[in-house]
């Protein structure tokens, strides 16, 4: 009798240190569970924001819109308007050559069509203008607000696709690079850069792609 209470003493305290460790484990687990979904949630909107930004930035250079203009200025360093300076002194002096006397019909037809290609390039570069300069202010609030969550919550993938995009960036609107003449991405490097840095977020968080 007395070894059948001990063997129930025995399996009830065998059975409350399973049941002790399992709810031990289910405890951690949940936790570890509830780190996820606060580290999700928190990537979520960081990333949800940097796709905004990036996003924002123009797939073409000002060097890609010149590209087929003859003597056609040169861009870098951020310098749209003496692009754009250069492009309208270069019109007034078109204008000026269609005033002369005994200008035959097809040196005409090719000073009007000068003239049409920079005044297109102008509006181009100045939306390029705009869009660059609206995506650096987001982006540099970006850095200033969010860039400490970034740094500890965001993979290392998208950590190196970002340096990636950013070096991309710099060679578009400081080097003044082209970035291919087509906006596909397998010939454009904005593109490129920013697709796979989009794809990277959406990885890191196990989003499967639509």
């Amino acid at each position: 009798m007395n070894d059948i209470i001990k063997d129930v003493i025995v399996n009830c305290l065998e059975n409350l240190m399973i049941n002790r460790i399992i709810e031990k484990d289910k405890k951690q687990l949940e936790v570890r569970m509830q780190e996820k979904q606060i580290k999700n949630d928190k990537l979520g909107n960081i990333y949800k924001e940097l796709i905004n930004i990036v996003n924002g930035y123009p797939d073409r250079s000002p060097n890609d819109v010149l590209r087929n203009i003859e003597f056609a200025p040169s861009y870098s360093m951020e310098k749209f308007e003496s692009v754009i300076e250069i492009l309208n002194i270069q019109i007034e002096d078109y204008k000026r050559q269609l005033n002369f006397e005994h200008l035959k019909r097809e040196r005409r037809y090719d000073i009007e069509n000068q003239i049409s290609n920079r005044e297109y390039a102008i509006k181009k570069i100045n939306k390029i203008r705009d869009d660059y300069f609206g995506a650096e202010e987001k982006y540099r609030k970006f850095n200033k607000e969010d860039k400490a969550s970034f740094d500890l919550y965001a993979g290392q993938e998208v950590k190196n696709k970002l340096r990636e995009f950013n070096v991309v960036k710099k060679n578009t609107f400081i080097s003044g690079l082209y970035v291919g003449e087509d906006p596909d991405s397998l010939n454009n490097s904005i593109n490129k850069a920013r697709e796979q840095l989009i794809e990277s977020m959406r990885n890191d968080l196990k989003i499967e792609k639509s």
